[in-house]
């Protein structure tokens, strides 16, 4: 398929997991008479396609594609790294990751492998390259899956192995030793090092971490996710060129954006159900915007259908319509393509507990006949949807960089809150937001607001494209920490905070303090009190146009400014000394 010009639907197919040939015809029959367009398939069958090393077996496969094709379902085809066959351990046990301790995991389960190693790169080059080859260009396949959900479950990876590739990866990053030395801030303590082969991983010390040596951890395993994700991508164009590329639901830690470069489409898994309760689901509809301003192409490959669950826990079952209403919920949000997960759930092994269109034993229930109706409704409209996009005002920048912040200080989650605060009050309100990079704003686009809430990593080129974008009319709101902490993390030394943001917001910050509860706000010509967070900035007032709307309320701090507003060309500057809390976004949209 080389377009995305009406909306379609799919579900996953497992078909190796049963390795039934009479019900795969059955299904196929059932899939057509329910109105589905295509499948996802073959991302957890490695033992299937390679039963042993370097032996590769396509009859049951090829069955499968086979009976797709003369059905005229499209196909979403995944390679099948993250589960890799017995033999694999087997044969190179160091391909399984260590915990901290240094002992390996565990098997059978998945994504247990250490992505430094040689043995399992070369398996997983193997594997996808003899897939490639052997379906390059079958006109049933709409595109390629990449592995599936990076970082699930495993997030870390420790041993001796990953420490000298993230020696390495040091190495290359900063060519001379006391360049680390002064990134890290390792003359502090007596750490400093003569050689890369020094360094350690960010593992459990006696004392508190070194953030930045944790930064660079985490920006080495995005690299290495994207690398290794890059490499499949690769293979699969080199035998393909016209083939389509995608993964989905990349967890952390990883630069979305820099994934997304090289991508054709983002594949999401939307499960409202895992909000603990029925009136925060909405608010999962904005995890699109964690990726859809970067994505050429929004498919939701794992749509919710019956209930989700595991060995260690089961998840509500959908009541009648929500299955409805989650569908609706990803097509509003730009999603072109919903494929429910699963098509039958399975009886046995880890994921016995998640539900799928079909129940175990089979037999069409509530669920199908619901997805059945949905479908038939929305095929008459389905180019008019797909020619539509969502509207999206509120433009929230998180750069990787900024993100990691909160993720290497963990007092600034606790005090002055998660980074993708405020998401209640935009569901509230009806409005929908895309996370970008402030290098992704241009003057006079569909963004109204600008939302900065870890005003972290923020340089002299961003401040221009923040003050074009400002003066052609944009409202920005400046977050808590600005000039805090530079692109690499470190404090502020050689001029007082917001930093290089104080031309913008026409402030200084010249002392900050958390709290032990959350600290109270007044505006100024209103008299709300507002909660912020357990973390307080006083602003001063550096130009005769920057206007006092909120003060504190809370002890020492009563009366300090808590936050300012700068006209500036057609757009205003808002600077918040505290968290952008509900409380606090809620009353600069209602009253400012």
């Amino acid at each position: 398929m080389k377009d995305d010009d009406i909306l379609r639907f799919g579900a996953c197919w497992y078909p190796e997991q049963w390795l039934d040939r009479g019900r795969m015809a059955h299904d196929v029959a059932q899939m057509q008479a329910v109105g589905l367009d295509c499948v996802r398939i073959f991302e957890g069958a490695w033992a299937t396609i390679e039963p042993s090393e370097d032996r590769f077996e396509w009859e049951f496969c090829d069955a499968v594609v086979q009976a797709c094709a003369e059905a005229g379902l499209g196909i979403i085809i995944g390679t099948p790294t993250y589960a890799a066959p017995a033999w694999l351990h087997q044969r190179y046990p160091e391909a399984i990751a260590r915990r901290q301790d240094g002992s390996q995991w565990y098997r059978p389960s998945r994504r247990l492998y250490d992505y430094t190693d040689p043995d399992y790169r070369r398996r997983c080059r193997a594997v996808v390259t003899a897939m490639a080859e052997h379906y390059a260009g079958h006109p049933a396949i709409w595109a390629w899956q990449l592995d599936n959900e990076m970082w699930c479950h495993l997030d870390r990876l420790w041993g001796d192995r990953v420490r000298t590739a993230f020696q390495d990866w040091l190495r290359a990053e900063y060519e001379d030793v006391n360049e680390l030395n002064h990134a890290w801030g390792l003359y502090f303590w007596s750490n400093q090092i003569d050689d890369f082969a020094q360094v350690d991983l960010p593992g459990p010390t006696p004392a508190h971490h070194n953030h930045h040596q944790l930064a660079d951890y985490l920006q080495f395993l995005s690299d290495l996710a994207c690398g290794f994700l890059g490499e499949q991508a690769e293979i699969i164009r080199a035998a393909d060129p016209q083939a389509l590329v995608l993964h989905n639901c990349p967890f952390g830690p990883i630069d979305r954006a820099a994934l997304l470069s090289g991508l054709d489409i983002y594949g999401h898994d939307h499960y409202p159900s895992f909000a603990s309760d029925p009136v925060d689901r909405p608010a999962f509809g904005l995890n699109f915007g964690r990726f859809r301003a970067h994505a050429r192409r929004l498919w939701v490959v794992e749509q919710e259908s019956s209930q989700g669950g595991q060995t260690s826990y089961r998840l509500p079952t959908n009541p009648p319509g929500a299955m409805t209403s989650a569908a609706v919920q990803s097509i509003g949000h730009g999603a072109n393509l919903i494929c429910w997960f699963r098509w039958r759930s399975f009886p046995v092994a880890q994921e016995t507990n998640w539900g799928g269109l079909l129940p175990h034993w089979g037999e069409p229930g509530r669920h199908l006949r619901e997805a059945e109706r949905f479908i038939a409704q929305l095929r008459p409209h389905a180019q008019v949807i797909a020619a539509a996009r969502p509207q999206v005002t509120v433009a929230r920048l998180l750069s990787f960089r900024q993100d990691m912040a909160h993720q290497v200080e963990p007092w600034i989650t606790t005090a002055v809150g998660d980074p993708e605060c405020g998401r209640a009050v935009l569901r509230a309100l009806h409005l929908n937001e895309n996370q970008v990079r402030v290098a992704d704003l241009e003057p006079g686009d569909d963004y109204q607001v600008a939302l900065v809430p870890h005003a972290v990593a923020i340089d002299d080129d961003d401040v221009f494209q923040l003050t074009r974008w400002v003066e052609a009319g944009g409202e920005l709101v400046i977050g808590p920490l600005a000039g805090y902490r530079d692109d690499a993390l470190h404090g502020p030394w050689r001029e007082p905070p917001p930093g290089a943001l104080a031309p913008l917001t026409g402030t200084i910050n010249i002392e900050s303090t958390t709290w032990r509860e959350d600290v109270l706000v007044h505006g100024v010509k209103d008299g709300q009190r507002l909660s912020a967070s357990p973390y307080a900035e006083i602003l001063e007032p550096q130009y005769e146009e920057v206007e006092v709307v909120a003060t504190y309320l809370t002890d020492w701090l009563s009366g300090r400014p808590a936050i300012t507003v700068r006209k500036l060309g057609a757009g205003r500057v808002f600077h918040c000394g505290c968290m952008l809390s509900d409380d606090i976004l809620r009353w600069l949209w209602q009253e400012q």
